[in-house]
């Protein structure tokens, strides 16, 4: 970021071009390094300040934290740490975590002790007389080497009391002990002087202020006695009081004629009274002066007591000398609470008449170039009147004395002038000053053209009037001549009025007409004179407002409230920061003089922090881009999807009046997004912000806050039920398709991606709701040993997130023991007939969450399933043990071989059954479990498949059909994807293509693997046991075309324990599979034998033996069906007649 003079407020000088300035410092290149590294040095500290390691203010780490006492005895302290298994951790934290910046830190102490013993040589130098080209008189008598020398000691002065008030003492001296214990340099070069300067100021004065009571506690510099800190490095007594002899006296920056009236004296002395109080501190013999300090007073102090020293760092003076009991009563006899009072009336009074002042100037079509040509000097002093009335009050409402600051605030309250007014006023000034300086630009750079035209006109002028009166003088006048051409002017301006008093003039009307006409031209012609640029460097330091930065924070704030209320405010707020552009530039001065390598370093800083304060005034515009349609009910009035409109409806359903209202607040919209563009293209190269990608990344922020708020208040109530699910899930649906629409609306109004965002946002926020249930779910999984149905939903209704909501409530409507799935319906049902779930709420699922959402979804599923078959398979096996593996492998070997018949039928089983049927029954709701979230994995794909085929239709064919191609040519992918890298391109393109595919719901849950264990002994044996177990409980519904409940004893659901069966012996070996179909097959056939052929015994089986082989038949071709067995194995192990029935 460039910096030059004339726009640098803090520092102006006589010369009105860059080279003037730059070339008179470098006459001094000595002093203007020094002036260049003591800013380089004041912004190291402030970036430093503002990024202090928590670690120092954390109490924890005090034990090993230490201030200089450490060097009286360091073994002791050393000693506190070795071996302490508590400290000691902390120690290497602190090594490890903050090295960069205790580095950074002795290396700023270390520049400031070099540049105050190069100054202290250089100044001693001076003093002495060393140099004959460079002495002590020669300095002062140049206004360069006046300016530089005074800066050189000043910024010093500066840097000592920046590092006391943004960095403590007791903080310094841990750090210092902290760099020097852990890298061991306790012999460093200047170390003395280094401990000096990071040695804790502790003042006598018994004098408690509280700091945190101060409006700007961070800008406002309370060290009492600051005289002691700058008295640790003293500078040569006789150059410092030459400089102060010359300061009481001169005019160091010349700015006394920027300001003619005698009332903006101190204000024109400003920067001259801040290097002097500073050089006060450094020979404090003149404190104790009463002369001298009521002439001092006098001269800078007489009207204000708060004094800015570096940038928007500002003393109270009445802290500062509270100790020098002169320069107290000096300053005491001009501030007294009655002259405090009336100062203070007279600058509120000046705000509440200046206002509609301005507003005049500002109407439309009144601030012209012709009314800035004729008022310049009218609207200078209106600008330079608001400024010092601003300035005044904004600092002295800051002021660290509480009586003074109080009849501050009271006076202004009184004249309705509080910190709102205030804010108006700099908006409006701000406004003012933009757009006259481009006038006036405009104006000085066509300034010749001007010129030219009025000349021409005048000449045409004095040709119609006579032709005897020759108008070749008209011709010669040149605006490169200003003096002789502006006293011709003058003399013929007065000679035209003294001839249009002539009796023959006045009774001409043409002729007298002529006359006026040229003498505007002429008088258009001295104006156009007066345009050089040094109207503009005086505009430069009127306008300055360094001051008021200190406040921006707290302005920030009420101009987001601004914003809300009436968002025009956004085409002004460039020009509102665009003021304060001398904050960016006056550090920068002398270090672009010097052209130091450190420019890009210090301009980085400012403009960061710029850039951090346009920031957090816009801070708001987020928030109201994003609700600016939820208010007065616009959210509620969308409404979709109407093929057809009655006539007498139509003027309700057009909505005018929510019409005009959404216009008006697409109307906001668009002044907003005006004010970012403008803010955009005004702030480029100025510094280091893009405010649409800031923008972009705020929405983003908000967005992901309003939808994951929205998403995980998803609703919980104690009676779960469909109507409260579908009503909280179209709820939802219409909140989404809101949110969405208005992004789309962003999107045309501020020319950003906001499809791309909104599908971003939706995704991340859908990711990180499943990854915290995933991650609870990983926490609870060892807890519970028991992942039921129940259990399982209580666990996850406890994440308190959008996906554990749902999945809880989508858990307890399908729980099996109260609920029954209907495979030609699709969905559950309760005992009354009610449906509890259906494909319905994943319709309304996908209009909230879309596809995305629904695989997202899935994914949760696919955990709950492995989880819950993982815990099934513990259970099975800590049931295979002892007495029922004997029993096992007996019965084995009495049913012998599926294809064969047991030689003692059914009597068999019967055993078996009587201890199988307590033992076993937890594992029948482990499968249940799985199998119901089986069923809702089946249910999501087939909604995943439809809505592909809808929306996405050429995608989901071509999905298709490369399945089909990669299933043909799947030993060559395998072979490449294992013999290459892991990112090599068939791997990406298959984690691409399975992406896909599970989008378009190209994937089938009942086929997947989902562990890889060894199967326990007897699995297949034992898996058909647990089925013909669990025959008893159902009776076959042949209107239903399922097992149902033989009793109204609530009993877990046929459906889910099937397939969660099924799941489970899919995980292992397929000849498992196939055994398990094989003896269910051989216990149907045993039970036809006794239905259909034998004797049938009540005490061997229960039930009616045809029931039992309907119902042992169905089982086994349920199963067959859902887990895709090939029909011939079917076949093979049902009667053919048997399979005929069923299937009538």
């Amino acid at each position: 970021m460039a910096s030059s003079s004339n726009n640098c407020q803090s520092w102006p000088n006589k010369d009105d071009d860059d080279g003037g300035d730059d070339a008179g410092a470098a006459s001094f290149p000595e002093l203007l390094q020094f002036c260049s590294r003591a800013q380089t040095l004041i912004s190291e500290l402030l970036l430093l300040a503002d990024h202090i390691p928590s670690e120092f203010l954390d109490r924890r780490f005090d034990p090993v934290l230490f201030d200089l006492r450490y060097f009286d005895s360091p073994s002791v302290c050393e000693s506190r740490i070795e071996g302490n298994a508590s400290l000691e951790p902390l120690e290497d934290q602190l090594r490890e975590s903050c090295s960069d910046f205790l580095h950074r830190f002795f290396l700023l102490a270390n520049g400031a002790i070099m540049y105050y013993l190069e100054l202290l040589k250089y100044l001693n130098d001076l003093q002495e007389g060393l140099s004959v080209q460079c002495t002590l008189d020669r300095v002062l008598d140049d206004e360069f080497g006046r300016q530089l020398l005074t800066e050189s000691m000043q910024l010093f002065g500066c840097l000592l009391l920046l590092v006391e008030h943004r960095m403590g003492g007791f903080l310094r001296e841990k750090l210092l002990v902290a760099y020097l214990r852990y890298n061991h340099c306790f012999d460093s070069p200047n170390i003395k002087q280094i401990s000096l300067f990071c040695c804790a100021h502790r003042p006598t004065s018994d004098t408690v202020h509280d700091f945190n009571l101060l409006p700007l506690r961070w800008t406002m510099i309370l060290i009492e006695k600051p005289e002691d800190i700058l008295g640790r490095f003293p500078l040569p007594k006789l150059v410092v009081d030459a400089v102060i002899c010359r300061l009481r006296k001169d005019d160091l920056y010349n700015q006394v004629r920027h300001y003619p009236d005698p009332q903006h004296r101190t204000v024109a002395l400003s920067l001259q009274a801040r290097c002097l109080f500073i050089l006060l501190l450094h020979s404090p013999e003149f404190l104790h002066d009463g002369f001298v300090m009521r002439e001092i007073v006098d001269r800078f102090f007489k009207d204000h007591w708060v004094v800015p020293i570096f940038l928007h760092y500002a003393v109270d003076l009445f802290v500062s000398w509270d100790a020098y009991k002169e320069a107290k009563l000096s300053l005491s006899s001009y501030h007294s609470p009655t002259l405090i009072r009336d100062r203070c009336l007279n600058h509120s009074k000046k705000v509440r008449h200046l206002l509609p002042k301005i507003d005049l100037v500002l109407s439309s079509g009144v601030l012209t170039k012709d009314y800035v040509l004729a008022r310049s000097q009218h609207l200078f002093s209106l600008v330079r009147d608001c400024n010092v009335a601003l300035c005044w009050l904004l600092l002295h409402r800051s002021s660290t004395d509480k009586k003074l600051r109080e009849i501050v605030t009271s006076v202004g309250l009184g004249e309705q002038v509080d910190e709102d007014s205030l804010l108006v006023l700099l908006l409006k000034i701000s406004q003012l000053e933009f757009e006259l300086k481009q006038l006036f630009v405009e104006l000085l750079k066509n300034k010749e053209a001007l010129w030219n035209e009025k000349k021409h006109r005048a000449s045409e002028c004095i040709e119609e009037l006579s032709s005897h009166c020759s108008e070749s003088w008209v011709h010669l006048l040149d605006h490169r001549r200003a003096g002789s051409s502006e006293r011709i002017l003058y003399r013929m301006i007065s000679a035209l009025k003294d001839i249009s008093k002539f009796h023959q003039i006045e009774e001409h009307a043409q002729v007298k007409k002529n006359l006026s006409d040229m003498q505007k031209y002429l008088q258009d012609m001295i104006k156009a004179l007066g345009l050089d640029n040094s109207a503009l460097s005086t505009f430069a330091v009127i306008t300055d407002a360094i001051y008021a930065w200190g406040n921006i924070p707290r302005f920030g704030e009420l101009i987001g409230k601004k914003i809300k209320r009436d968002p025009s405010i956004m085409l002004i707020l460039h020009m509102f920061f665009l003021k304060f552009q001398s904050w960016l530039d006056a550090p920068l001065l002398r270090i672009s003089q010097n052209e130091s390598p450190d420019l890009l370093y210090v301009s980085n800083y400012y403009s960061s922090e710029f850039a951090a304060q346009i920031c957090a005034a816009l801070e708001t515009v987020p928030v109201l881009l994003l609700g600016v349609f939820e208010k007065d009910g616009i959210q509620d009035q969308l409404f979709y999807s109407s093929n057809h409109i009655d006539k007498d409806k139509l003027q309700v359903l057009m909505q005018l009046d929510h019409l005009i209202k959404s216009g008006r607040e697409a109307s906001k919209i668009c002044t907003i997004s005006q004010g970012i563009m403008v803010m955009s293209r005004i702030f480029r190269g100025l510094i280091n912000l893009d405010l649409k990608d800031w923008l972009v990344e705020k929405i983003k922020k908000e967005l992901k806050n309003q939808i994951g708020n929205k998403l995980n208040s998803f609703g919980l109530s104690s009676s779960v039920s469909h109507g409260n699910l579908e009503d909280n899930l179209r709820s939802l649906s219409t909140y989404i398709q809101f949110q969405m629409q208005m992004m789309e609306t962003l999107q045309e109004l501020l020319h950003i991606h906001g499809s791309s965002i909104w599908k971003e946002i939706i995704t991340n926020v859908l990711k990180q709701s499943a990854q915290e249930v995933k991650q609870y779910t990983e926490l609870v999984k060892p807890k519970q040993e028991s992942m039921l149905s129940s259990s399982l939903s209580n666990s996850l209704s406890k994440s308190n997130t959008f996906f554990g909501n749902l999945l809880y409530q989508i858990l307890q409507l399908t729980d099996p023991s109260r609920s029954m799935f209907i495979e030609p319906m699709s969905g559950w049902f309760n005992a009354e007939g009610h449906e509890l779930l259906g494909l319905l709420i994943f319709d309304v699922l996908d209009s909230c969450i879309g596809q995305v959402g629904l695989c997202i979804f899935d994914s949760l599923l696919f955990i709950l399933v492995k989880y819950s078959l993982e815990h099934a398979l513990r259970c099975f096996i800590s049931l295979l043990e002892g007495k029922i593996l004997e029993e096992l492998q007996l019965m084995d070997d009495y049913l012998g071989p599926a294809s064969s018949l047991p030689l003692l039928g059914w009597t068999s089983y019967k055993n078996m059954m009587k201890i199988t049927k307590e033992s076993w029954e937890p594992l029948v709701p482990c499968f249940a479990t799985i199998g119901q979230l089986q069923l809702l994995r089946c249910l999501v794909a087939f909604k995943l498949r439809s809505a592909s085929k809808i929306e996405a239709g050429p995608i989901y064919s071509a999905v298709e059909g490369l399945k089909a191609s990669i299933y043909l040519q799947r030993d060559k992918i395998i072979e490449s994807t294992n013999s290459n890298m892991e990112d090599n391109s068939s791997t990406r393109f298959i984690r691409t293509f399975n992406r896909e595919q599970k989008l378009c719901g190209h994937f089938s849950p009942l086929q997947t693997n989902y562990m890889l264990k060894d199967p326990p002994i007897f699995l297949s044996r034992s898996a058909a046991i647990l089925s013909i177990s669990q025959l008893p409980r159902y009776v076959l519904d042949t209107h239903l075309g399922t097992l149902t409940s033989k009793s109204k004893k609530s009993i877990i659901d046929f459906s889910p324990v099937v397939i969660g069966l099924g799941t489970f012996l899919k995980q292992f070996d397929p000849s498992h599979l196939t055994q398990y179909i094989q003896y269910m097959g051989q216990y149907t056939r045993i039970t036809a034998e006794i239905a259909y052929g034998g004797v049938y015994d009540p005490q061997i089986l229960s039930d009616d033996p045809t029931s039992e082989v309907l119902k042992s038949a169905f089982w086994l071709m349920y199963f067959c069906r859902y887990m895709g067995i090939s029909k011939d194995l079917t076949d093979s192990c049902l009667p053919p007649s048997l399979i005929a029935v069923l299937q009538m």
